[in-house]
């Protein structure tokens, strides 16, 4: 057996083992800042889109002609776009980012459009 200052009695293959006694509080420091970072607040996106839908815009789009996904994203400011004809079967989770647009298929035109 080796002995160094600061270290346990015992060796493998000529390298000394730390003491256990001086990795729990690292460990445990390591740790609580770890969960201190997980709880903190999300950071604000600093391109001005928050990707949540805005109702009075998605209203706005009834009665226009059929839109792409790139476009709706972009003038309801919604993150995911929903394309549905009227009458087709959806789920009925409510989901803020999400904004749903009905489009008749014979006009080409918008009959509703949500957020949600």
């Amino acid at each position: 057996m080796v002995e160094y200052a600061g270290t346990a009695s015992c060796s493998r293959k000529g390298y000394a083992l730390a003491s256990t006694s001086k990795l729990i509080p690292a460990a445990t420091l390591a740790l609580a800042v770890l969960s201190i970072a997980a709880c903190s607040a999300p950071q604000a996106r600093d391109d001005g889109a928050s990707g949540i839908c805005r109702p009075e815009a998605a209203s706005a789009l009834a009665g226009k002609n059929r839109i792409g996904d790139a476009e709706a994203r972009q003038s309801t400011g919604a993150s995911l776009v929903r394309q549905l004809q009227p009458g087709q079967p959806a789920t009925m989770d409510y989901r803020r980012e999400r904004v749903t647009i009905e489009t008749d298929p014979a006009t080409g035109k918008i009959v509703r459009a949500a957020c949600g």
